[in-house]
């Protein structure tokens, strides 16, 4: 380590706390570098290799969040998504053996490294993680009617009408969604296939996603939707987990067509007296985990159709773009979101919020 001093790791060997030789100052620049050796553990994961496939996603050390709410440390709970992270830069080489394919977040170009390897240089901007898989993919890019290159790789294993299924659904879906919240920012995406991911099912990264790919189609579109929620628009995960999957789940709805006029009475009673939409990771991972799918994503979409028919289709578009637009590579909370619908409300919300148990 050079540029600090390492403290104890801590939060389950997650939190490594730095101490600067002195204080810097506002606005001030320094540099902190560090070895860092993985072991890729060995299990079907979003972190874990399967054969000769390695997944390495929530795998590079990232910087912590400290805001008015103070320091942000808080532990992953074993499903969903706990991370909140600010939008940075990231220039990442990976020197790799010639023969495999290396999938990664931002713009990647390759050169010829030693004998029998490449050096692969991915470059990102405005990016809340980075991401790679490694692995003797096959590929194909193609690009969209919008203008975004489509990377696709999958195993030799996975079945052709599902790779076939998600690059139609891929390319229809982040040119929509670019037309719907706000042009897709990283020119392209890399789309990671198998049929083997179902340990964990499919997981979104910036400029990359997981696919467990079945041939009626896998959640390559809810994927997508994260590249805007919590992706451009960034969420505290843990304490606000509706602010992204919830969001993407509608969007999903939305690029399916799907019927949700009877949504919110279809899912019957809530689970519980203390069940919201807007609960934490906490919450659900101390004796509520059962809660979590129902609640979160089903609800809190439902929410959302439900809110778009009280604003009214263009109302409700608009007022997304809008808050898009004003946190665009910031991080949101729940009172941000509830002050754009109210702008765009023609009467008080404070029922609406109320029914749904949006708090």
């Amino acid at each position: 380590m050079a540029g600090g001093t390492a403290r104890p790791l801590t939060v389950d060997c997650t939190a490594l706390r730095i101490d600067l030789p002195e204080p810097l100052r506002y606005g001030a620049r320094t540099s902190i570098s560090f070895d860092v050796s993985i072991t890729v553990p060995d299990r079907v994961h979003r972190f874990g290799k399967d054969g000769a496939h390695r997944y390495l996603g929530n795998a590079l050390p990232l910087l912590s969040v400290r805001d008015a709410q103070g320091e942000h440390l808080d532990p992953d709970v074993g499903f969903g998504e706990s991370f909140h992270t600010l939008a940075g830069d990231f220039r990442v080489v990976l020197d790799h053996p010639r023969a495999l394919r290396v999938p990664a977040t931002g713009t990647t170009t390759r050169r010829a490294g030693s004998p029998g390897r490449t050096v692969s240089t991915s470059v990102a901007r405005g990016v809340r993680d980075f991401a790679w898989a490694a692995g003797p993919f096959r590929s194909k890019t193609v690009t969209t009617p919008g203008g975004v290159r489509l990377n696709a790789y999958w195993t030799a294993a996975t079945s052709p009408e599902g790779v076939s299924v998600d690059l139609k659904d891929a390319v229809g879906s982040v040119d929509e969604f670019g037309k719907r919240f706000g042009r897709y920012p990283y020119g392209e995406l890399d789309l990671v296939m198998s049929d083997n991911l179902d340990d964990f099912g499919s997981m979104e990264f910036p400029g990359l996603v997981l696919l467990w790919t079945e041939p009626e189609g896998s959640a390559v579109v809810h994927e997508i939707g994260h590249q805007w929620f919590y992706g451009i628009v960034g969420n505290d995960q843990f304490a606000s987990p509706w602010l992204d999957e919830s969001f993407a789940q509608y969007a999903t709805e939305l690029y399916y067509r799907q019927d949700t006029s009877t949504c919110w009475d279809d899912h019957g009673e809530w689970p519980s007296d203390s069940a919201a939409v807007t609960r934490s990771m906490a919450y659900f991972a101390e004796g509520h985990r059962s809660e979590y799918g129902q609640v979160v994503y089903r609800r809190g979409s439902c929410a959302l159709h439900d809110l778009e028919r009280v604003l009214g289709g263009p109302a409700m578009a608009g007022m997304l773009r809008g808050y898009v637009r004003d946190h665009w590579l910031g991080v949101a909370t729940t009172a941000d979101f509830k002050r754009a619908a109210q702008a765009a409300a023609p009467h008080d919300l404070g029922p609406f919020w109320t029914e749904h148990r949006i708090h």
